[in-house]
């Protein structure tokens, strides 16, 4: 499977990039799914979700805070890894 490489800037210009994972949607939002190439010490991927905004045709990034918003995120998930 070929690798999608995305470029993320933050608010200071700082250019990052990431693998993007997927994009997901629901009735609500949409999120990124993506990782920066990071394992954890058992070797897992460490994977990153945010919200995606678009604001004056600009893609923005922002996080997700509340526990009813992450089920929803984990939800998703279970979606396509059951699937």
């Amino acid at each position: 499977m070929e690798r999608e490489l995305i470029r993320l800037i933050d608010a200071d210009d700082t250019q990052l990039d990431v693998e993007l994972i997927s994009i997901l949607e629901d009735n609500f939002e949409k999120y990124i799914i993506y990782t920066k190439g990071e394992s954890q010490k058992n070797g897992n991927l460490i994977i990153y979700v945010s919200k995606l905004k678009i604001k004056e045709g600009k893609y923005y990034l922002e996080n997700v805070h509340s526990d009813d918003e992450w089920s929803r995120i984990k939800m998703l998930l279970s979606d396509i890894i059951n699937k």
